[in-house]
């Protein structure tokens, strides 16, 4: 636990912990506002390696100004702690949010597409988060939906640094930065990654979102690894049979092992959630489920098959009830006439 008091802030609690740091609410007694602080580990400020991406996640935060990404206040050292200081967001985690049957379309949009446009505003200055997952996002009360943590952000022409927090995990051949459930098969491997590596795990995200669950599983982190980087997830379409067939598309196509194959920048996969939105809620789409691709409709084609085998079957009885009328007939006009 760092000291009451840090500068001209009043520490008043932790409140969570990222790939870098500590968070705290804290008051900030010259301007009278709560923020929140961000502290650099002693252990990890006495590297000056760890010292420098701290000053990376400040700078790469300060240089996006987007309503979707929370605000960098300043970067500052008191007392030997290094710390930013940053806008207090108050509300609920996506990990929090999402319910273990998955979410209702409607609020998988409100949700996917401003998630979606934050990341794409980091990637338009060339800062890939490398650390998505709903735990680094946040509905607040004002309803708004906000990126957090930086902490393991890459800025373009930068390089995969070794972390020793709680968001990082090793390999036999070096080390891999992120989480693991909600990595890039690149980035498991320790290859280096880029933009493409964030919009996987907007991949997983999503299908969590819908499916209530993760796509890749395991017994340990080893295990989660391999299937991420080994297998294919079930498809969305036998868990939620009710599901638009094109986000199953846009997700699926999230996912592909190899980036090329993905989508190639966040504002392509930000407008085809957009345009599918506008699309449902406009009506404009029919007969668009999974289920109703999957399963097409029987009953026009068995009322006609049954229609006409009871036409069949009716001609066929009517033309034996003329034979033996005429049969009888005939044997009836056929008899001798007695003299």
């Amino acid at each position: 636990m760092i000291a009451n008091t840090l500068a001209h802030y009043k520490i008043l609690e932790k409140i969570g912990s990222g790939g870098m740091g500590d968070v705290y609410l804290a008051e900030d007694t010259k301007l009278g506002r709560k923020v929140a602080l961000k502290v650099l580990p002693p252990e990890l400020a006495e590297s000056e390696e760890r010292r420098a991406r701290f000053k990376r996640e400040a700078k790469a935060l300060a240089a996006l100004d987007h309503p979707n990404i929370v605000q960098v206040f300043s970067v500052e050292e008191a007392e030997g702690v290094h710390f930013i200081t940053m806008q207090l967001v108050k509300g609920k985690t996506l990990a929090e949010l999402i319910p273990k049957k998955g979410l209702p379309l409607d609020k998988f949009f409100e949700i996917a597409i401003p998630l979606v446009e934050a990341v794409a505003a980091a990637h338009q200055t060339e800062i890939t988060h490398r650390d998505l997952k709903p735990d680094n996002v946040m509905m607040g009360d004002d309803g708004r939906i906000r990126v957090l943590d930086f902490g393991l952000a890459k800025p373009a022409g930068g390089f995969a640094v070794e972390s020793e927090g709680p968001t990082a995990a090793k390999t036999n051949e070096g080390a891999i930065v992120g989480t693991v459930n909600y990595m890039s098969p690149e980035q498991a491997q320790g290859q280096p990654v880029d933009t493409r590596s964030d919009i996987f795990s907007l991949g997983i995200i999503f299908y969590e979102m819908i499916a209530g669950r993760r796509p890749f599983g395991g017994d340990n982190p080893a295990s989660v690894l391999s299937s991420i980087i080994k297998d294919d997830p079930q498809s969305l379409a036998k868990l939620a049979t009710e599901l638009p067939r094109d986000l199953v598309k846009i997700v699926r196509r999230c996912l592909v092992k190899d980036p090329t194959r993905r989508f190639q920048i966040a504002v392509d996969l930000r407008n085809e959630l957009d345009e599918l939105e506008g699309e449902l809620s406009s009506g404009e789409l029919q007969d668009v489920s999974v289920r109703a691709r999957r399963v097409p409709s029987q009953k026009p084609l068995l009322v006609i098959v049954l229609m006409l085998v009871a036409g069949v079957g009716g001609y066929f009885m009517s033309s034996r009830r003329d034979s033996r009328s005429r049969g009888s007939r005939i044997r009836f006009s056929s008899r001798a006439e007695p003299a």
